[in-house]
């Protein structure tokens, strides 16, 4: 059964489905917390290939400053879900991006956010990002409907 909180998908946001893997949990028989970073983190691949088109890390570009992780409810062996990437804010080096993970039913599961800046490693600091960049993150920059807000 559908819940009522039904999410409208858009052009404007990233969606990656996973289905959970025996050993991403634990002994209580649901996924483990540190792996929903994974998921989120697997969620940003289409989203790092803005900034590295073939993901070369010779030429990585970016770097995570932050990350924060709602759980909502647990998944479990063998589940699909779902995770939603936008993009929040841009700010001159940085930019935010947040996740909402979502099972078949529309039951949302996790909801977070990561804060990642662009970066010359190099240098070993953070960059201004180009105007090219801000306007391909300003594609993505519509969450689905119905989230629920981070705490």
């Amino acid at each position: 059964m559908k819940s009522d909180n039904f999410r409208r998908e858009s052009l404007n946001m990233f969606k990656n489905e996973i289905v959970v893997r025996f050993s991403e949990c634990d002994s209580l028989g649901h996924v483990n917390n540190t792996n929903y970073f994974i998921y989120f983190e697997e969620a940003r691949k289409e989203l790092f290939q803005i900034f590295n088109p073939n993901l070369n890390i010779s030429s990585w570009n970016l770097i995570v400053a932050s990350t924060q992780c709602d759980y909502i409810r647990e998944m479990s062996y063998a589940q699909k879900a779902y995770v939603y990437t936008w993009i929040s804010r841009l700010g001159t080096s940085s930019f935010t991006v947040e996740h909402a993970i979502s099972d078949e039913d529309n039951n949302w599961i996790a909801r977070g956010r990561a804060t990642l800046a662009s970066f010359d490693f190099t240098e070993r600091k953070a960059v201004p990002l180009t105007r090219e960049f801000k306007e391909r993150l300003l594609e993505h920059n519509e969450g689905p409907i119905g989230i629920p807000t981070l705490r």
